[in-house]
């Protein structure tokens, strides 16, 4: 139907657009300011539970937890109680020197002396242990404020100052300067190979997410732990920044606007190797006294150490998309594994991360638009969106984090809005489609000319189909003997009978015009099949009429025979009239013809007669006997036409032999044996008093036996009458 300027599925289209952008304007805004990362952060540790790359976790990184087992049982079995005498990690260290490791990290500042300094050499004996490893990082702590301190302190930090990197940035944000810091005391600060940052700063939510590779302290830049660890493996000492990214040796680091970089997790706890520190102090202690070690020294051959705290009462579990609480050891650890494997974490740019959005949106948009049935574009929807989540898996597993959940609200969003559109605006063209076309087609094909009304908009196209004309034979003298009410009750039933038969076989009901019935297959909707639906919904008319014939009989009504004719031909179908009032409707002489045949029933006593296209297009679908070359009326070139009598396979046994011997007749009639084929015409009589067409041809083989035909005479029976 035609709706102002717009057709329908044009209208829905700037519907769904309108709401495409009315979601763009509420989104892209807050994308751009980066609001959206705090819901996109749930998306992100969705992610690193679920989709891990375990196989880059490097099985060069081993833990050393002082967990709660350690504790007690130093505390049971020693009557050592917390904090321990620190020449216990001096035998780590030694410990670790001998079994060949490559580093050891102590996640834990010193920036006291020991509890049992006073006792023996305590921090000494871990100072020395660390001196003759060579491979002992220790931890600074920095402040943003000034604490304060002895003028030995403030030496001490000048001394400190004169230890960091090499920095060099061109352009990118520089790191937060700092005024203050918390550091190893003096023996363990010299005897360090290196010095890492420990500062971990978790996001709103209190989950930590990112690190922040350097910091800077009174002008001086120091590594965090990791990259401190990265650095002294790798042999260098100067970091540079270049806008965005930061390059410290081999290791190339995308910054945010912050210059933070995202930790990538493979995994909570036990992703790496961890023994208790009990277990190691025990060992050395064992080598030396001459036993064996609990734990074999192989186990640490090449490894990077990290000691650090598990246990709940001292205060360092971390919030991490992978865990609630996991030790702040393993944050460092998995950065440092991220350096080593040189698998960093990026977020797509905002622009990037727009134009998916933009995409994705669009795509909705068009689904709502273009599928008529809310739950297949809810399908189409669904199906796009498990694309998208596959794509934003994917991409994740390729180190490009992309937004989840704003598109996917987004895209829902919009496909509903733009759902609701369309439905409040559908709802009085499909009630009018239904109202208009429920009396003439089928169920079926009206739900489908509601999903696609722009079949219906005014104009028409030319189109393949067949037609159909039906007659009650006699009507004008039935209704002479009938009163008026007694005529329309009859007509109604006779009407509501064929137009039943005409929809269940997909049919459209064009007109009625008195007791005739027009009607056509092949639109609105396309059917490939037309002419055999067209075929058997006559059959199907000719049973009904049978019955109906019966009971109207036995009603005292006159008999009732109806006369059919099917055309199958290239005509004109659409609405025709104007934008106000008009008709759906086909036109042209295919249509005339299927007029015509359904006259030319009378001469041959038949009940349906179809054209040679028609049998053609229909198949072997049915039963059929040729009748005559005719010349209808208006037509100058003949046509062969048949009767249609039945379904395949459905003849009955004498009206098969009747066809036989009529069709023996033909034949001799067509040789002008007219002789012979009077006796073929006579003995289908024979069989059917009632053959029409074998009682014709018997009529007209007497006359030319009379006044035999020119030599020249074509075979054409022409038509001079509708």
């Amino acid at each position: 139907m035609i709706t102002g300027r717009f057709t329908p599925r044009q209208r829905r289209l700037w519907q769904g657009l309108a709401a495409c952008l009315l979601a763009l304007a509420l989104l892209l805004p807050l994308l751009s300011t980066g609001r959206l990362n705090s819901i996109e952060y749930r998306s992100l540790d969705w992610l690193h539970r679920n989709f891990p790359s375990r196989e880059k976790v490097s099985p060069d990184i081993a833990l050393l937890y002082i967990d709660q087992k350690s504790i007690d049982f130093f505390q049971q079995a020693r009557g050592i109680g917390w904090p321990w005498p620190r020449d216990a990690y001096g035998l780590v260290v030694k410990f670790l020197k001998a079994a060949g490791a490559r580093a050891i990290i102590f996640d834990a500042i010193y920036s006291e002396p020991s509890v049992f300094a006073s006792d023996f050499n305590d921090d000494e004996t871990f100072a020395a242990a660390m001196s003759e490893s060579r491979r002992v990082v220790q931890t600074l702590v920095l402040h943003r404020e000034i604490k304060g301190g002895a003028p030995t302190e403030q030496e001490r930090l000048a001394g400190l100052l004169k230890l960091g990197l090499a920095f060099e940035r061109q352009g990118g944000p520089p790191p937060p300067d700092h005024q203050d810091v918390t550091m190893p005391i003096a023996p363990l600060l010299q005897a360090a190979w290196g010095l890492g940052v420990i500062n971990i700063r978790p996001e709103k939510d209190g989950v930590v997410r990112r690190l922040r590779p350097i910091e800077s302290l009174k002008g001086a830049v120091f590594p965090t732990l990791s990259l401190a660890v990265y650095l002294k493996l790798t042999g260098r000492t100067q970091v540079l920044q270049t806008g965005r990214t930061l390059t410290a040796g081999p290791a190339v680091l995308p910054l945010d606007d912050e210059g933070e970089v995202l930790v990538k997790y493979y995994g909570g706890l036990g992703t790496y190797r961890d023994y208790t520190i009990a277990a190691i102090i025990q060992s050395a202690m064992n080598l030396e006294s001459g036993q064996p070690p609990l734990v074999p020294l192989d186990k640490f051959k090449d490894k990077i150490v990290f000691v650090g705290a598990k246990a709940a009462s001292l205060y360092d579990l971390r919030s991490t998309p992978v865990a609630e609480a996991l030790p702040g050891v393993e944050i460092h650890a998995t950065f440092l594994n991220n350096l080593l494997a040189q698998d960093f974490l990026r977020q797509g740019s905002r622009t990037f991360r727009g134009l998916l959005i933009v995409l994705l949106l669009a795509a909705s948009v068009t689904a709502a638009v273009l599928t008529r049935r809310v739950l297949t574009g809810a399908l189409v929807v669904l199906v796009l969106a498990v694309l998208y989540l596959a794509g934003v898996i994917l991409a994740f597993r390729q180190n490009l984090w992309l937004d989840l959940i704003t598109p996917l609200a987004g895209q829902a969003a919009v496909f509903s809005l733009a759902t609701l559109i369309n439905y409040y605006g559908e709802g009085r063209e499909k009630s009018a489609i239904r109202q208009a076309f429920a009396r003439y087609l089928s169920p079926d094909v009206v739900s489908e000319l509601i999903e696609k009304p722009h079949l219906l908009t005014l104009g028409g196209s030319r189109r393949v189909m067949t037609v159909f004309f039906s007659d009650l034979a006699g009507f004008t003298s039935i209704s002479e003997v009938l009163s008026p009410e007694n005529l329309v009750h009859l007509l109604n039933r006779y009407l509501s009978l064929m137009t039943g038969a005409i929809m269940r076989g997909g049919g459209t009901v064009d007109k009625f015009e008195g007791d005739a019935i027009m009607a056509f297959w092949g639109a609105p909707m396309p059917q490939p099949d037309h002419a055999r639906r067209a075929c058997l919904a006559a059959l199907e008319q000719q049973k009904i009429m049978a019955e109906f014939r019966r009971q109207a009989l036995a009603e005292g009504l006159p008999e009732l025979k109806v006369r059919m004719g099917l055309n199958t031909g290239p005509m004109i179908v659409g609405n025709m009239g104007s934008e106000e009032r008009f008709d759906y409707t086909v036109m042209g002489d295919a249509v005339n013809l299927a007029s015509r045949l359904e006259g030319a029933n009378k001469p041959f006593g038949t009940g349906i007669m179809i054209s040679e296209s028609t049998l053609e297009a229909a198949g072997d679908v049915i039963e059929t006997r040729e009748l005559d070359l005719l010349r209808v009326k208006g037509k100058k070139e003949p046509i062969r036409v048949f009767e249609l009598m039945a379904k395949a396979g459905e003849l009955p046994p004498l009206q098969a032999r009747v066809r036989e011997v009529y069709l023996r007749g033909l034949a001799f009639y067509r040789d002008m044996k007219f002789v012979e084929a009077e006796e073929a015409f006579q003995a289908a009589l024979a069989l059917d008093p009632d053959d029409g067409p074998s009682r014709t041809y018997l009529e007209r083989c007497r006359a030319y036996r009379i006044e035999p035909p020119p030599p020249d005479w074509d075979r054409v029976f022409t038509m001079t009458t509708k």
